[in-house]
């Protein structure tokens, strides 16, 4: 890693030069690419939601950027914690994508469902996002 990044990366976390010569060669990678990373955004739109403890309804919108929730351009009135697992793992396959300087909207599976399990199998809800990235 660059010594700009490696210095830019300290004064913003405070991680030492121990623990950043520990990083694994595509967390290196994520972080000298960072500057792709911050061309992007990283949209979770709910298309579909069904008796909704978050109050999701079509056309929310969780916006992320790289892995932290925009509050500015979110649309969504919550965060819910069934939510956050599926759409972390397809944030972080895009995020990816982003620093191998691939497409990050290439992906078969572009959508991802809460955990509930919705009334008909016993849970309360279900709440289907759609996910992709647009350029900033």
């Amino acid at each position: 890693m660059d010594e700009a990044t490696r210095e830019m990366v300290k004064g913003m976390i405070g991680i030492s030069d121990a623990e950043l010569d520990k990083l694994s060669p595509g967390m290196e990678r994520m972080l000298e690419n960072s500057v792709a990373l911050m061309g992007y955004k990283i949209v979770a739109e709910v298309v579909e939601a069904e008796n909704c403890f978050a109050f999701y309804k079509p056309g929310d919108k969780l916006v992320f950027n790289a892995t932290m929730l925009n509050k500015d351009e979110t649309t969504a009135a919550n965060v819910c914690t069934d939510a956050i697992t599926p759409l972390n793992t397809a944030i972080r396959a895009m995020l990816s994508a982003i620093v191998n300087g691939e497409d990050p909207n290439k992906y078969i599976f572009n959508h991802v469902q809460c955990i509930d399990t919705g009334a008909m199998h016993g849970g309360l809800g279900r709440v289907l996002f759609k996910v992709y990235a647009e350029k900033v």
